[in-house]
């Protein structure tokens, strides 16, 4: 429908061509805006927002090519905001388009709030590559912003990136003083790890706490407590008291009483960031997708909370997280609810070899080769979980004992096994069993 869709009569037809007139000075004066700041039209690129019929890309090239030689006195800049898309993706390569359109539709919503799109091609700007700790072949992104650097592991659909690149915080630690923070900070239970911390106001352990959390931005939630009242709502019971919260463990791990600078808070927790299990989201999908570390166990759960077997599955996988919370760091269980990513049920259904609406489903996988040993579901019983609770947790801890044993391992290969070694021969004088 036109925008003068009405009877042009009197009064109302003055009003339309007003109308028309304003919206065509509009769009040319958004074009010298854009113009005189060097920005120019992308003739070549077809981009859409999916679902918003009034949201439209308007084709301008938001998007600049960095080098070594100015990528540093660009992105750390005093005052800057900064999107740094690192790809090794070539001219001619199939994805280009793609990632140029997610790109430039994230860019026409967040360069009205301060934020420049930049571009690396790694496969030409090696050192710059290792520089910010690019793995060869990566396609990744950065943000740096106030001086931090912060990485971005969400899926590459322009809504899911804008929307958490409004959220990212000012500060790398929330001091925790009103009842709004206390909220924001128990929400975020079994979401990601958390640090608390009690300190003295303006103490510099605090300094030292937030430099540290600086490192982690975007991976790690950091906050604290600078008074009594609040250290007793979060459960802190000393000034200088540190503990991490792993999703789905109960018992908080408390840093060491002596660590109170940068480099010994850092140092915890590089140790002991990675939790047993964490949820599969928009936000964190290629942080956990990806391919276990040589000594990691990976397990995939798909489980639908809204149904009564998914409730108690994940019930009894809550209860093997905490119990297995010695073994973070080399077993990894991820949590996928299979309502929030319908898009990709028929994906891993055929990746796998399962049938994940069939019921919950959890197996040993390893993502690049697309197979998995999948956990035989009819020993345990969902249908009265309260009934057989213990049955249940043994039959699956038992199952990960033997993974983390190596007993059950996906580098098994009957193919290559070799021959049985022949029987020792019967001494001479003497008969085998079979032979008397």
């Amino acid at each position: 429908m036109s925008p003068c869709s009405f009877l042009f009569v009197g009064f109302e037809r003055n009003v339309c061509v007003f109308r028309m007139t304003w919206i065509k000075l509009a769009s040319l004066a958004l074009v010298v805006v854009l113009a005189s700041a060097g920005i120019s039209k992308n003739e070549d690129l077809e981009c859409m927002f999916l679902g918003y019929p009034d949201l439209e890309y308007d084709g301008f090239d938001r998007t600049e090519v960095l080098t070594e030689k100015n990528f540093n006195r660009t992105v750390f800049a005093e005052d800057t905001k900064s999107v740094v898309f690192f790809n090794d993706v070539e001219e001619d390569d199939s994805e280009l388009d793609q990632y140029e359109c997610f790109l430039q539709l994230s860019a026409q919503i967040m360069t009205k709030r301060g934020y420049n799109f930049y571009t690396v091609n790694t496969t030409k700007e090696h050192r710059l590559r290792k520089q910010e700790e690019v793995e060869k072949g990566e396609d990744t992104i950065h943000v740096y912003k106030d001086g931090y650097k912060i990485e971005y592991n969400g899926v590459r659909d322009p809504e899911t990136f804008v929307s958490w690149l409004m959220d990212i915080p000012d500060d790398p630690v929330t001091i925790i003083n009103d009842e709004h923070d206390l909220e924001e900070f128990e929400n975020m239970d079994d979401e990601c790890v958390r640090i608390i911390g009690y300190f003295e106001p303006g103490s510099v352990a605090l300094k030292e706490f937030e430099e540290a959390a600086e490192d982690f931005m975007g991976e790690i939630e950091f906050f604290a407590v600078v008074t009594s009242k609040w250290a007793r709502k979060v459960g802190l019971k000393r000034v200088g008291e540190v503990q991490m919260r792993r999703p789905f463990e109960e018992d908080p791990l408390f840093a060491p009483t002596s660590a109170d600078t940068e480099e010994e808070f850092e140092e915890w927790v590089e140790k002991n960031k990675e939790p047993v299990m964490q949820k599969l989201t928009l936000d964190n999908y290629f942080n956990l997708w990806r391919d276990p570390e040589e000594d990691e166990k990976m397990i995939l759960a798909f489980v639908d909370e809204e149904t009564r077997e998914g409730r108690a599955m994940k019930k009894l996988l809550d209860k093997i997280a905490d119990e297995n919370s010695e073994h973070a760091g080399t077993l990894e269980i991820i949590l996928v609810d299979p309502d929030e990513f319908p898009l990709m049920v028929d994906v891993w259904e055929d990746m796998f070899g399962i049938d994940i609406e069939e019921g919950p489903q959890i197996g040993l996988i390893d993502i690049s080769e697309k197979e998995g040993i999948w956990f035989d579901m009819s020993q345990v019983n969902l249908d009265d979980p309260k009934k057989h609770s213990d049955s249940n947790f043994e039959a699956v801890q038992s199952w990960i004992d033997q993974i983390l044993s190596g007993s059950i391992s996906l580098d098994d290969d009957d193919d290559d096994e070799p021959e049985p070694p022949a029987p020792p021969p019967t001494p001479k004088g003497k008969k085998s069993r079979k032979e008397l």
